[in-house]
């Protein structure tokens, strides 16, 4: 089973990326552990937990404290993380963004979803 985390500061946006991926997991007939996270501060702390490591994260870039970028950064420099597959998830995608793995735009769609997962299962499998 797979371990997704969602970061945004706007629970709307969780919400409905969430929604999503239930819609995925009743089609595929797969299940996933979701975690919510309101900030990228709220995320690295859940990740000092033990046992708490994340399979993908879609992070959105545009928070009010650290940003995507700079939380990505220091997510990885645990070597727990490591391994974590990243996607942004952000209305304001340029070239800072050239180093990322993968960069979705909002709004984001369920097909958009779909793609990221089934490459995701596909590594993982």
């Amino acid at each position: 089973m797979l371990t997704i985390g969602i970061c945004d500061d706007r629970p709307l946006c969780r919400q409905l990326l969430e929604e999503f991926i239930h819609l995925y997991e009743e089609e595929k007939r797969v299940l996933f552990d979701i975690y919510q996270f309101g900030s990228g501060e709220e995320l690295l702390e859940e990740l000092h937990k033990p046992g708490m490591i994340l399979d993908l994260l879609f992070l959105d870039n545009s928070m009010k404290k650290l940003t995507g970028l700079e939380t990505t950064q220091r997510i990885r420099q645990s070597d727990s993380m490591s391994a974590c597959s990243i996607v942004f998830v952000t209305a304001d995608v340029h070239d800072q963004f050239m180093q990322v793995q993968q960069v979705v735009g909002k709004p984001i769609t369920r097909e958009c979803i779909d793609t990221l997962l089934d490459k995701v299962l596909a590594k993982k499998t």
